[in-house]
């Protein structure tokens, strides 16, 4: 575990170090109706883009295992070619304004909402935040002709066991949902902020991870 306890947890069974213990509700926020209330905060959040979700008629038959290729099928020419860009290319593209932050931001949002809807990979969404970064990173840009770091402009997703803060850090155990607030970034997080990175989902572990019991 990193010394200042930016993810895995203290000891089995505990939030990780660094996270706020929130006080529990009427309901226990071991059971499963904190869970659904959880899921349907996330649902609010992204519906609130209804633009962006997965129609019915683009919806992939049930027996359909391999969806990979369908988030791009929805978006517009200009949004593919801007996810399609690596990371260098994409923070060159900002730079000379060939996209702006928020076009950038909006594209990688649309594709995340039609990868939500068709694999539930996201943990925690935070669209507006990411859009009001990009809105300021657009507008520095603009005043001073420069960026503020290497990853100026350049959406970045973060892992759930990774702390941000003001949000969960579940790490996928049930028992943390709804309780393991963030109350600063990771190390990680503050470096990709500094840099210029935009901030916008925390996205689902992997099982393998959950062998992470702290030591």
């Amino acid at each position: 575990m990193p010394p200042d306890g930016d993810f895995c947890p203290s000891m089995p069974g505990e939030p990780p170090i660094g996270l706020r213990k929130v006080p529990p509700p009427a309901v226990s926020v071991h059971s499963w109706q904190n869970v659904g209330n959880a899921q349907a905060e996330r649902e609010r959040r992204i519906s609130a883009w209804a633009e962006w979700r997965l129609s019915p008629d683009d919806a992939p038959p049930a027996e359909q295992k391999d969806v990979s290729d369908l988030p791009m099928a929805p978006l517009s020419a200009r949004e593919r070619g801007i996810v399609r860009l690596d990371v260098t290319a994409l923070a060159e593209a900002i730079r000379i304004r060939r996209y702006t932050a928020v076009e950038v931001a909006r594209a990688f949002f649309h594709v995340a909402t039609i990868a939500q809807d068709l694999t539930n990979c996201l943990t925690e969404v935070f669209f507006d935040e990411g859009l009001r970064r990009a809105q300021e990173l657009d507008h520095h840009l603009e005043k001073t002709g420069q960026v503020i770091g290497p990853l100026h402009g350049v959406p970045v997703s973060i892992k759930d066991h990774i702390l941000v803060k003001g949000h969960d850090t579940a790490t996928g155990y049930v028992s943390w949902v709804g309780r393991t607030v963030a109350e600063k970034d990771a190390v990680v997080v503050d470096i990709l902020r500094r840099a210029g990175a935009v901030i916008y989902v925390k996205t689902a572990n992997p099982q393998t991870l959950l062998v992470c019991t702290g030591a």
